[in-house]
């Protein structure tokens, strides 16, 4: 049982202290992959297991388990006897993600359209009504709320665990970096036009079209996120 002290006011409290909940290891690699796209952790930028664990409050081992987490969607580099450093995100990385993408998800839309049910159909249209509303509104973050929702929906229902397993790799940081430059409102009405195209593919059940449709959302995906790279790269000193 609990021994019962005299606190400093006079009540009576356990002598057993709570314990802080420390942040996980995804929680730490999320804030670490925002640093990055923030330009606070740069290319190249040693990290340290221990000065991580003290800058989030956490022990080593959350600490080490965010860089391997990290490592997997090819965001940092761990050398043996060197550590951690962030990888460069450079044009050529950006080009070969997106064309394993485009490969992926044109295989995963076209099986969408063959196994989704009614009730699927329905929530994709829910999430793509979402977006437009959003885009009506101006509002990027509820945009980007409902454009990961409308995405994940199509990855989530599709069986084969390795393909989904490469999108997600990149999913995070991809979208980590949407949030560090939002879209203008051109660029969410062009990419809210073009999910209808993939909406009413599903809804008539026509893959090849949807598989057409979704590469056409990719490769602009795709230009703007380039452009964001050479617009990071031009402000950088030197």
């Amino acid at each position: 049982m609990d021994k019962v002290v005299k606190s400093p006011s006079g009540k009576a409290s356990s002598s057993k202290s709570k314990k802080v909940r420390e942040p996980g290891y995804s929680r730490i690699a999320h804030l670490i992959r925002e640093e990055i796209f923030d330009g606070r952790v740069t290319a190249g930028a040693r990290l340290k297991v221990s000065e991580i664990a003290k800058r989030y409050g956490t022990s080593t081992n959350p600490a080490r388990e965010a860089l391997q987490m990290l490592e997997g969607e090819g965001l940092v580099t761990i050398t043996p006897n060197r550590g951690a450093s962030v990888r460069e995100i450079n044009e050529e990385m950006l080009q070969n993600v997106f064309d394993l993408r485009a490969i992926l998800w044109a295989y995963i839309v076209k099986s969408f359209v063959e196994f989704a049910t009614p009730d699927d159909i329905t929530a994709l249209r829910r999430h793509q009504e979402d977006c437009e509303a959003a885009v009506e509104r101006g509002d990027y973050e509820a945009y980007h709320k409902a454009n990961v929702a409308f995405h994940d929906l199509i990855v989530d229902h599709h069986y084969n665990s390795e393909a989904v397993s490469i999108i997600r790799k990149h999913d995070r940081w991809l979208q980590a970096l949407s949030l560090s430059e939002p879209l203008n409102l051109a660029q969410m009405r062009r990419s809210s036009d073009e999910h209808w195209r993939i909406v009413e593919s599903v809804e008539k059940g026509l893959p090849e079209e949807a598989a057409r449709a979704i590469e056409e959302h990719l490769g602009n995906a795709q230009a703007t996120f380039l452009d964001r790279l050479r617009r990071k790269r031009r402000k950088q000193p030197g």
